[in-house]
């Protein structure tokens, strides 16, 4: 399978839920997919381009919007098509990234304190991104009835909550090794 920026399947994925400015599309993949997908403005805008020129999303400015001239995108129905066609596709495998396991891998070279420090810092920020997870599951819980749309959501933080639980138990199983090391 080729290579494809799939940033365009999660603008098509948010503006099949409702029609949406650049500013309001980089906010809500804020608000509702912090934990797996994040993008900057100065990707989803060029995006939003090559969507309308594709002709899978429409624009219009805003009238309401007063000096600001928002641009306001729908997607068209031969966007929501794509969306379908790219849903039915299998998923490819994401590259994991994370900074700390490279800086482990060249671990000799820096005082174990140091490490320590790092994986406290690391530990600290799963915890903080588990009280935001509660928050955006309660959100889930109040905003949306019975139904599909909640239940792929809370399969999607599911993933996210056992992930970061994950991580939590690697974080405290190396801090202990850390803190034991004799050599």
């Amino acid at each position: 399978m080729s290579r494809v920026n799939k940033t365009q399947f999660g603008i098509l994925s948010l503006l099949s839920k409702k029609d949406m400015s650049g500013y309001d599309i980089k906010q809500m993949a804020s608000k509702v997919a912090p934990f797996h997908w994040s993008e900057s403005n100065a990707q989803i805008y060029p995006i939003l381009k090559a969507l309308e020129k594709e002709e899978l999303v429409e624009s219009h400015v805003d009238q309401k919007s007063g000096d600001r001239n928002r641009r306001i995108y729908t997607i068209t129905t031969k966007g929501l098509d794509a969306l379908k066609l790219w849903l039915a596709e299998p998923t490819e495998p994401t590259p994991a990234r994370e900074e700390l396991l490279l800086k482990l891998t060249a671990g000799e070279h820096a005082p174990i304190p140091q490490f320590i420090q790092q994986l406290e810092t690391f530990r600290d920020q799963i915890l903080h991104r588990q009280k935001a997870l509660v928050t955006i599951q309660n959100n889930i819980d109040s905003a949306h009835a019975e139904g599909l749309r909640k239940m792929y959501l809370q399969m999607t933080y599911d993933y996210a909550a056992l992930t970061l639980e994950a991580k939590l138990a690697w974080c405290e199983k190396s801090l202990q090794t850390l803190r034991e090391y004799k050599g």
